[in-house]
Parts: C-alpha cells; sequence; structure tokens
C-alpha cells in the first residue's frame, strides 16, 4: 500500500523558512558575544543558517513523502543547529588560546560518539532504567566537569572579561541539547520497538 495523502510534507508545510528565521535571531543574538568581531561573526552565523536551511531542503526532497521521517530529521538538524550557536561563544573566547584546541577536539569527538551511538543514545530515553541511560548521565557529568576545569583554567590564567561565565554557561547547556538531538536519527518504527523492550 502506498502513503497516505496525508503523510506528505508539502513545501508550504516544511517549516524550512521559520526555523531559518528563528536560527537566524539566534546567530545574531550570539554573535553580540563576546563583543568583538560583532560583524564578522553575524556573517558566518548567518551562513551557518543558510547551510542548515539547505540541509533541510535536501532532506525534504528526500524524506517528503513520509512526514514522521522528515520532521524528525528536521528536529535533529534544528537542534544541532541551536546548539551550535549556545557552543560558539565559548569557542570565540578561547580563540586566541591552546585551550580553543583542546575543547574543540573533546567537543568534536564526544559530538561524533553520540551521533555514531544515537540508537544508544534513543534507547536511554526510551528506557531510562537501561544502564546506557546512566552512562549518558555519567558521559555529560565527566564533560562537564572536563571541559568545565578546561574554561575554569583559561578564566584563572587570562584576564577573561565578564562574557566568560555566560559562555560557559551557554556552552553546556547547548551540549546538553547536542546530546539529546541524536534520539531524533532514529526512525518511529525503531522507537516503538526499543519502548517494547521494557515490556519483554
Amino acid at each position: 500500500m502506498g502513503k497516505k495523502k496525508t503523510d506528505v510534507v508539502t513545501f508550504s508545510n516544511n517549516r524550512i523558512f521559520i526555523t531559518l528565521i528563528l536560527q537566524l535571531v539566534f546567530g545574531a543574538m550570539f554573535s553580540l558575544i563576546p563583543p568583538e568581531h560583532i560583524l564578522l561573526w553575524l556573517c558566518i552565523n548567518i551562513g551557518i543558517a543558510i547551510v542548515l536551511a539547505l540541509v533541510n531542503y535536501v532532506i525534504w526532497v528526500y524524506h517528503k513523502s513520509d512526514s514522521k521521517r522528515y520532521h524528525s530529521l528536521h528536529s535533529f538538524v534544528m537542534l544541532f543547529g541551536f546548539a551550535l550557536y549556545m557552543m560558539l561563544p565559548a569557542f570565540r573566547g578561547l580563540y586566541s588560546s591552546s585551550f580553543f584546541w583542546l575543547l574543540l577536539l573533546v567537543t568534536v569527538a564526544l559530538t561524533g560518539f553520540l551521533i555514531y551511538k544515537y540508537d544508544a543514545v534513543t534507547n536511554a530515553f526510551v528506557n531510562p532504567g537501561d544502564s546506557w541511560f546512566f552512562k549518558l548521565i555519567s558521559i555529560f557529568g565527566v564533560t562537564v566537569f572536563l571541559l568545565g576545569g578546561i574554561l575554569w583554567a583559561y578564566m584563572n590564567a587570562t584576564e577573561t572579561g565578564p562574557f566568560i561565565p555566560v559562555a560557559i554557561i551557554l556552552f553546556f547547556i547547548g551540549f546538553f541539547i547536542l546530546m539529546l538531538s541524536p534520539i531524533m536519527l532514529a526512525t518511529p518504527e525503531r522507537v516503538e520497538e526499543l519502548r517494547q523492550r521494557k515490556y519483554q
């Protein structure tokens, strides 16, 4: 049997432009932290928003006949974008130091790991009693301790402006959103399959 007509996502209902506007607003806001090179970072953040919109368009082209799959992948891109905007001020503040590369390495490694293990991340939230839930909490705790220590060491080693504590808070909020985003990569069928494990 073919897909029901209601499963098809039309261009007018794909939410790409709404998401683009939200990300442009976020990008403009976070271009102000720290207050240096605002115009440059505004252009960079606008570029990121446009790239994410193009990614969403490609997703729509390939998955417009399956609304659930499209909206889950669209949500992943949206959450990834918001997380990226929140984390950028910390990277900007550290850019001129060696702490930048250490923070970048740890962040990229953890992001890649979470995306690679998206099925386990999904299972952790669908079945909180599963061991992976506690592993995920542990990962976040270790990340806060490790990266928080890096940022704190940088604050003590240099004369930082008042934006650094704000950047640290935004970074960890962004990282938490980043941890949640891989859930959206799982198909609805896989989520239901994982949910059924609870009753077996």
